[in-house]
């Protein structure tokens, strides 16, 4: 049976050579507090991975963020809140820890974001 260690292992060997440097805009009223130099691996959603009338479409991508990547203080984002790839901001639609934690413990987030 695999525990949290385990998984982690996994998610750095597969996710490590394929991220890239990303940076996280949280909303905080007035502006937005950047942290740069998150490492995240970038992806598109595939015609596959849409449901009928969900909230995912086709041209949104995919980022998973290490668990042990997220800048401390940084909860879960919101839909005001942003990531910049190369220069370019992307909306975040969909911020989900749930599905890559072993109990309490957080491998991994997996995002949509859109721009």
């Amino acid at each position: 049976m695999f525990n949290a260690a385990d998984y982690r292992r996994i998610y750095d060997r597969f996710l490590g050579p394929l991220a890239q440097d990303v940076s996280l805009l949280v909303n905080n009223g007035t502006g937005f507090d950047r942290y740069d130099g998150v490492m995240a691996h970038v992806s598109n959603w595939s015609e596959s991975d849409l449901v009928p009338e969900g909230s995912i479409r086709l041209g949104d991508l995919r980022i998973i963020i290490l668990g042990t990547d997220i800048p401390p203080g940084i909860g879960r984002l919101s839909q005001g809140d942003r990531v910049e790839i190369d220069g370019r901001a992307y909306g975040v639609i969909n911020w989900d820890e749930n599905t890559r934690s072993v109990g309490a413990e957080l491998i991994a987030v997996e995002a949509t974001i859109r721009g």
